[in-house]
C-alpha cells in the first residue's frame, strides 16, 4: 500500500504518523526526540530509523512503498540546517521516496491553516510563524529558553513557577494555594532545594519539570498568583503571535487567519482570546487545531505528490 509519512520531531517527542494516498491515517508513534542540536548525529539517525519502523511496523507496511517523507523539526533556522537534517532523512536505509524537511512550525501552520496566515504555537516552546498571500514568511520567538526566549510557553511556565516560589522564600510574595500545590510537586523545603532544582535545569533544561497543570488547577481555584503568571503567559503569546501578523503586513489582505497549536494555548483560557484580535483585526478569523503537526506534514506530502501545493517540492 503506498503512503506517506509525516513527523514532528519537537524537543522533548517525535511524533511520526502514516497516512494513506487517500489521507486516511494508517499508524501513528511517539518515540524518542531526535533532534541534532541535542544529540549525536549517529544518535538521531538510529533514533529516527527505530521510531518510523515502529510506526510502519503497526500497520504492516513496507519501507519501499513510502512515497514520500515530510518532517517538521526544531533546530531548522537556516538553510544549511535544512540542507544537514534533510541530508538523514534522504538517506535513511530501505526509504528510496523524496524527503522535505522544514522547521516544525510550517507544519503546525499547514495543519492549523494550510499554509497560508499565522500560527503561534505555545507548547514545550514557543513560535509565530506566518506566510502572507503573497508568499513571504517570516516568524517571531522560538529563541533558546536557558537564557531567554519561549516566552508563553510551557518551559516558560515551569521558569515562572518556580520564580514565584523564590519570591514566597523571600517573603516577596504572599504564600497562596500556588505555592502550596508547587510544593507538592516538587517538594521545596527551603532555599538550597530550589537552587538544586535550578542547577538540575542548568544541567538538562526545564524538561523535567510538568507545573503547567499545577499552576492551571490552582488558577481554575482563583489564585491570584496563578492568575497573574497566565495573563502574562496570554499577553507573551499575543505579542508573538501579532509581531508576525505586523511583519508581513498580512492585515493588509481582506481576510487572514491566525491559529493557535500547542497545548499551552488549549490549557490557558486567556491565550489567543479572539476577542483580543478581533479588536485590532476586523479582518482576522482565529482558530485553534484540530489536527496535530504530523498529520500537518502528512498534507504537506500529499499535496506536493498531487499537485495541489506551490508552497513546497522535493
Amino acid at each position: 500500500m503506498d503512503y506517506v509519512l509525516g513527523i514532528d520531531s519537537g524537543g522533548t517527542k517525535f511524533l511520526v504518523k502514516a497516512v494513506g494516498m487517500d489521507g486516511k491515517e494508517l499508524a501513528e508513534y511517539e518515540g524518542h526526540p531526535a533532534g541534532l542540536y541535542r544529540f549525536s548525529r549517529n544518535e538521531a539517525v538510529r533514533t529516527i530509523q527505530d521510531n518510523l519502523e515502529w510506526c510502519i511496523g503497526q500497520a504492516g507496511l513496507a519501507k519501499a512503498d513510502c512515497r514520500a517523507i515530510v518532517c517538521g523539526t526544531t533546530g531548522i533556522d537556516s538553510e544549511e540546517d535544512r540542507q544537514e537534517v534533510e541530508e538523514i532523512y534522504r538517506l535513511l536505509p530501505g526509504f528510496s521516496c523524496p524527503a522535505l524537511c522544514v522547521n516544525d512550525a510550517e507544519v503546525a501552520l499547514y495543519a492549523v491553516t494550510g499554509g497560508t496566515g499565522v500560527v503561534v504555537i505555545s507548547g514545550t516552546g514557543s513560535i509565530a510563524f506566518g506566510r502572507n498571500g503573497g508568499g513571504r514568511t517570516e516568524r517571531s520567538g522560538g529563541w533558546p529558553p536557558c537564557i531567554f526566549g519561549d516566552e508563553g510557553s510551557g518551559a516558560w511556565l515551569n521558569l515562572k513557577a518556580l520564580e514565584y516560589m523564590s519570591r514566597v522564600l523571600d517573603g516577596r510574595k504572599e504564600r497562596t494555594l500556588l505555592y502550596d500545590l508547587l510544593n507538592q510537586e516538587v517538594g521545596i523545603c527551603g532555599p538550597k532545594d530550589l537552587i538544586r532544582i535550578c542547577q538540575r535545569i542548568e544541567r538538562e533544561n526545564t524538561g523535567f519539570l510538568k507545573l503547567g497543570p499545577v499552576v492551571m488547577k490552582a488558577l481554575r481555584e482563583g489564585d491570584e498568583n496563578a492568575g497573574e503568571i497566565t495573563r502574562t503567559e496570554a499577553e507573551l503569546t499575543f505579542e508573538l503571535a501579532d509581531s508576525v501578523v505586523q511583519k508581513l503586513e498580512i492585515w493588509r489582505e481582506p481576510e487572514f487567519t491566525v491559529g493557535a497549536w500547542g497545548s499551552a494555548i488549549v490549557k490557558n483560557p486567556y491565550i489567543l482570546n479572539s476577542e483580543r484580535f478581533l479588536e485590532k483585526y476586523s479582518n482576522v478569523t482565529v482558530t485553534v487545531a484540530v489536527r496535530d503537526a504530523a498529520y500537518g506534514a502528512c498534507r504537506i506530502a500529499l499535496d506536493i505528490l498531487c499537485g495541489e501545493t506551490g508552497i513546497y517540492r522535493f
